[in-house]
């Protein structure tokens, strides 16, 4: 077993009562400092941390696991000492950008803005769903004329629940950028879809630099005021 094997297997073991104890968060936070995570690893031990609590979590140990989780994502943070002002770029075709965009979702805990042009991945809107029903605050901004494209996941995104403003002007509202928590920014000319997946040379860049968050914040937020809901 690796380093990174030896982690993962730490915090499977740490949720079997869901609740990190004080000897379980030793454990763990030695076994990060001899793994010394760069951010790739860091996002990967992330996106694991997400996938076990998936498998754990009901509607009697939800807010247990959810405080699990959180001590668990401090800890694998803290121990990324490549975190602050770090960038991760991805290109499609291909799942690079599929794969960091559903991490992202997995490893959101209290709230998802995202402004896109369109949606029509399902396996992207399949994992917001599921986050808005474990309680992240998931909130959409769209372009009123891709309602009606053909495998238009909007109107599938508001039937579930989560929140879905529109674009009422002549114009497009073009964006495509995403906010994770309120500081992880997701931005690049891919649009959620099967075909910038599949077909398109297609870009993302994410970064956790608190200026472009505060920034790209300040126009979603003025964007969700001035567009109506669905």
């Amino acid at each position: 077993m690796n380093l990174k094997e030896d982690v993962i297997d730490l915090i499977d073991q740490s949720i079997a009562d869901n609740f990190l104890d004080k000897r379980e968060k030793k454990k763990i936070k030695e076994a990060l400092k001899t793994l010394n995570p760069d951010k790739r690893i860091s996002d990967f031990l992330r996106s694991q941390l997400f996938d076990i609590a998936k498998n754990r979590v009901n509607n009697e140990n939800y807010l247990e696991v959810i405080n699990w989780i959180e001590g668990i994502n401090k800890l694998i943070l803290a121990a990324n000492k490549y975190e602050v002002q770090q960038e991760s770029v991805y290109f499609s075709p291909g799942e690079e950008c599929l794969q960091a965009i559903l991490m992202h979702i997995k490893s959101s805990v209290n709230r998802i803005k995202i402004c896109l042009f369109t949606i029509s991945d399902d396996r992207i809107s399949e994992a917001l769903i599921t986050k808005h029903n474990h309680g992240v605050m998931v909130l959409v901004i769209t372009d009123n004329d891709k309602l009606f494209d053909k495998g238009s996941d909007i109107e599938t995104l508001k039937s579930a629940g989560i929140a879905v403003r529109i674009d009422n002007t002549d114009s497009h509202m073009h964006h495509k950028f995403a906010l994770f928590d309120d500081t992880i920014t997701l931005t690049g000319s891919y649009n959620w879809t099967r075909s910038a997946e599949r077909y398109n040379h297609e870009n993302i860049l994410i970064t956790d630099s608190k200026k472009v968050a505060r920034e790209f914040d300040r126009e979603f937020n003025q964007l969700w005021k001035q567009f109506p809901e669905l």
